[in-house]
């Protein structure tokens, strides 16, 4: 029997404990990949949502930069009513604005003007059916800054400040989006004259 057993000793093979050692280490390689996967995704996610927030945030600024002659009633312009200070929100000065988490307007109706048409388009565009919504800072809205020499909001007080044709007033459109509960902020600033 000794015989036996001496003969086995000599044979070379993996113990049970150096199976165990490299098994956990295969885990340990196997848990950083999946980590590594998993930001992978959620990167690749909130990057796609940020441009699609770009073409959308641009196709704001080309609406309102392509129409701003239609006119939404016999009197008033686009422009005219997105640039009169009686037509924004007195707090923020937004000439539209969409709270958080909106899940835009259910119905396909057609409004009598084109204002309402466009803030119908922007409300469905940006509404939790194309952009995710991730907590109650997730806003977007469009402000209209006017700037001129004297009696606009930002007054402009150098001795020259003649614009485009002579103009004496600048107004400039601001679109902001906040993503990711507000950590991710998107601003695009145009001219809308």
């Amino acid at each position: 029997m000794v015989g036996l057993d001496s003969k086995r000793l000599k044979e070379k093979g993996v113990t049970l404990i150096e199976a165990l050692i490299s098994t956990v280490i295969v885990g340990i390689g196997f848990a950083a990949v999946f980590q590594m996967v998993s930001y992978s995704v959620q990167s690749i996610d909130i990057s796609g949502e940020r441009t699609k927030t770009n073409y959308l945030v641009s196709m704001v600024a080309e609406d309102i930069i392509g129409d701003r002659n239609t006119q939404i009633s016999s009197s008033v312009k686009f422009y005219d009513y997105l640039i009169d200070a009686n037509n924004r929100d007195k707090k923020n000065f937004t000439s539209w604005e969409m709270g958080s988490c909106s899940s835009g307007s259910s119905s396909s109706t057609s409004h009598n003007n084109a204002k309402d048409n466009k803030f119908q388009k922007w409300d469905n565009r940006f509404s939790t059916k194309r952009i995710k919504c991730k907590g109650a800072k997730d806003k977007k809205s469009l402000k209209v800054y006017d700037i001129c020499k004297s009696g606009c909001r930002y007054d402009n007080d150098t001795t020259r400040f003649i614009l485009v044709n002579g103009s004496e007033k600048l107004i400039i459109g601001k679109m902001e989006v906040y993503l990711n509960n507000g950590t991710k902020r998107k601003y695009l600033y145009f001219p809308i004259h």
